[in-house]
């Protein structure tokens, strides 16, 4: 059938909007009317809620329809089906295509007994089933909820489709997670993937969350123990492959990215926490050191070559002119006038041949020159103590001469560099190396490191590992804040959270139309008012013109009789 026409027969009131259609199965409108509802969730109702009443189990080709199994769900649907027996009603229930539907209700006709007939044939009682989602036995099962007559109605005061995620019945959940301090922090059990939780962020807030809806847990690290590593299209590994797969119920941090919401259903984010990285303190040489602070590497090499030759050349002029006058240098003494002029000591032998003269009158003006520029600045040195300038900018970094790198486990800040279109972080990530969080401190602490991770996580190591009883540490957290993001828990997809966004949509749908509702209120009232007021102004204007009238007609005849 047409969904338009039904719409114009729709009955509107100021709270609601119901629409009511009728479906034929063996009609071929009905597949477009299901598949339009789908696609235009908020044009079907204004609750984004529809309830399917059907007087028997829909057609297997059409429930795919019904049940809706998009990602992203508008509609809240009700299911209340008429079943032929208990048998059919738990073929139903338990289908696995209404695996994500939460209110569905089967109708059973209760046979009664021969002695329950008498006096009573006018009375049909109906047995009230629903699926108990939430059972020790960890799968749904079928559960009488009330019981129906169309004479006395309900026998109890139980809600039609009660409410299923307020209590868990003391039922056992499995979390996934791995060690990330201070959000998450347990010990090992030794040969078993179950850990045994400690003091910290995500304990704390499970443990309130388990006494409120009454259920137990255990938490597994993951088999690859990593995070949630992307190994192909859609397909995640570690502890986001454990949700995805529903291998556990839920997870503990997990940082929120886009293809990662598209795997699993996150909560809100519930701590932002940026990534940055730590390295060592900048600080003054030792003493000893300074002695060669004031020439860098490249002087200290060019010094040590021009002796060498100088003393080569100097021996070679020694040599000829020995052969002239047979007065010969040894090669001791040349070191020591080549070097001497260095510390300030005389030359005493001074060559007679000019090649000589010549370049040790150069000489020693480059011992002098070389000599005068080490002493001011070995006093600048010791005046006025120098330490390298400490580091805060990812630019900063690539441009030291530090070596850098992440945790090994493969999470989303990997992703994060290895899917980046920003020049800066691709050349960063192509020199990253990969040790575990232990290891990568250590090599900090050594001084030629620098650690990518995440801000919170930084601070809490430096805090309790690296920091003194007066809270003086070594290390050094960079002030550049990057890849802005948080944690949240996932969930595998159409799991609580989907659940309760849909209460949440439905909530704000109400308040937005009785918000609504009151301004059409004002609005009709005003124009009541308006109504109201036209009408003596239109009698207001009669009167006027009935008096201008009136003395134009007096002042005629005055003017009339008086020419007369």
């Amino acid at each position: 059938m047409n969904l338009n026409k039904v719409q114009k027969k729709s009955t509107i009131t100021e709270s609601e909007s119901q629409i009511f259609i009728q479906l034929d199965w063996t009609n071929n409108d009905t597949r477009n009317t299901l598949q339009y509802m789908n696609a235009n969730p908020e044009r079907v109702t204004q609750y984004s809620c529809v309830t399917f009443v059907l007087t028997q189990p829909p057609d297997p080709r059409f429930l795919p329809l019904l049940t809706d199994s998009s990602s992203y769900k508008r509609l809240t649907r009700y299911f209340l089906v008429i079943c032929e027996s208990w048998v059919e009603a738990e073929r139903f229930l338990l289908d696995q295509r209404l695996r994500e539907q939460v209110n569905v209700v089967a109708l059973t006709r209760r046979r009664r007994r021969r002695r329950e007939r008498r006096g009573s044939d006018h009375q049909t009682l109906w047995d009230v089933l629903i699926r108990k989602l939430i059972h020790p036995s960890g799968s749904p099962r079928v559960y009488k909820i009330n019981q129906w007559s169309t004479v006395d109605g309900f026998r109890n005061t139980h809600t039609l489709f009660p409410e299923q995620m307020e209590n868990f019945y003391g039922m056992k959940f499995t979390g996934a997670t791995l060690n990330f301090k201070p959000l998450v922090d347990f010990d090992k059990i030794e040969g078993s993937r179950v850990v045994r939780a400690k003091p910290s962020l995500d304990a704390f807030m499970l443990e309130v969350i388990a006494k409120k809806l009454n259920f137990t847990y255990d938490l597994v690290m993951p088999e690859d123990g990593q995070w949630g590593n992307l190994k192909e299209k859609g397909v995640w590994g570690g502890v986001l492959g454990d949700v995805q797969f529903r291998r556990v119920n839920f997870s503990l941090c997990l940082i929120m990215l886009v293809e990662r919401v598209r795997a699993a259903d996150f909560t809100r984010m519930y701590f932002p926490d940026p990534m940055s990285f730590v390295t060592l303190k900048s600080r003054p040489k030792p003493p000893w050191q300074k002695i060669i602070t004031p020439f860098q590497s490249e002087v200290w090499v060019m010094t040590v070559c021009s002796v060498v030759g100088g003393m080569l050349l100097y021996y070679v002029i020694s040599v000829t002119q020995a052969d002239l006058d047979n007065s010969k240098l040894g090669s001791s003494h040349v070191f020591i006038y080549m070097f001497g002029s260095f510390v300030s000591q005389t030359v005493l032998d001074i060559p007679w041949l000019s090649s000589g003269r010549v370049f040790l009158g150069f000489w020693l003006l480059h011992g002098l020159l070389v000599t005068t520029y080490y002493k001011t600045s070995l006093t600048g040195t010791l005046a006025v103590p120098f330490a390298s300038p400490t580091l805060d900018t990812l630019q900063q970094l690539l441009s030291s001469d530090l070596k850098y790198g992440m945790k090994n486990s493969k999470g989303a800040q990997y992703h994060m560099f290895s899917t980046s279109k920003v020049p800066l972080y691709q050349q960063l990530f192509n020199d990253m190396h990969l040790y575990t969080p232990s290891k990568s401190m250590e090599l900090v602490y050594e001084g030629q490191y620098a650690y990518f991770s995440y801000k919170s996580n930084l601070e809490f190591s430096v805090a309790t590992m690296y920091t003194n009883t007066y809270g003086e540490t070594d290390l050094h957290i960079a002030k550049e804040e990057f890849f802005p993001g948080g944690f949240g828990w996932a969930f595998p997809k159409a799991g609580l959270i989907r659940k309760w966004l849909q209460d949440l949509y439905i909530l704000h749908k109400r308040e937005n139309l009785a918000r609504a509702s009151s301004e059409n209120r004002n609005g009709i009232s005003d124009t009541n008012k308006n109504e109201k007021v036209g009408p003596f102004f239109a009698l207001v204007l009669g009167f006027g013109g009935g008096v201008l009238m009136l003395l134009l007609e007096m002042v005629t005849t005055c003017l009339h009789l008086g020419k007369e």
